[in-house]
């Protein structure tokens, strides 16, 4: 059997089992028009409700330090931010699914920093985590889950098998800093944010540079 003919087969199966199959369609974390969000595909990470909460998710510094770089939200809800691609730690499925184990690293945008985008929590005080650059998909501080909360609406949780950090499965949310930066954040006075995933059009997306 041809390599293209084996593929369209794999598809066909893959489709009709999460067609027939209620249980996994539930399972699977979906993008703003219904559709099932790829491993490795490009997405913006938005605000369940376009208006006040602000747009999407982009990198800025902390502490006046540029390297690594830290993940915050932009005020404005015209910006979408910039992409991001999930990757899992186990999938046989082509398809992110709820409260799979998965890394996450920024993929549009061009920075001076040459570390690594993948995110990961840092301490910067105490019980109170910011999402840093610089991570690595092997470390449990690397490792996120997305879970469902209704609708297309989702949480961003950090909630590891094994954690070095004590506030464990709770969702990432916005930490308001005294300047205005608003750094996506973990801690026990932070509430969890709602997201939604919007697909990238690869041809379109933006690539910004971060100085």
């Amino acid at each position: 059997m041809k390599t293209s003919s084996l593929a369209a087969l794999t598809i066909f199966l893959l489709f009709a089992l999460i067609t027939t199959n209620p249980s996994v369609v539930a399972a699977l974390v979906l993008d703003t028009e219904g559709n099932p969000v790829e491993w490795h595909r490009n997405n913006y990470i938005l605000p369940f409700v376009w208006g006040p909460l602000g747009g999407g998710l982009i990198l800025g510094s902390h502490n006046n330090s540029s390297c690594p770089l830290y993940v915050t939200q932009e005020p404005s809800d015209f910006s979408n931010g910039f992409t991001v691609a999930f990757s899992p730690r186990i999938s046989r499925l082509p398809f992110v699914s709820s409260s799979a184990e998965l890394s996450i690293k920024t993929t549009g945008s061009v920075t001076t920093c040459k570390l690594s985008l993948v995110w990961k929590l840092v301490p910067v005080s105490i019980r109170l985590w910011y999402v840093s650059t610089n991570g690595n998909s092997d470390f449990q501080n690397s490792i996120f889950r997305i879970e469902h909360y209704e609708s297309y609406y989702y949480k961003i949780v950090f909630c590891p098998a094994r954690s070095p950090i004590p506030t464990l499965c709770k969702g990432l949310g916005i930490d308001y800093a005294e300047d205005g930066t608003r750094y996506l954040a973990l801690g026990d006075d932070i509430e969890p944010f709602m997201f939604v995933f919007k697909k990238a059009d690869q041809s379109q997306t933006n690539i910004k540079t971060v100085v």
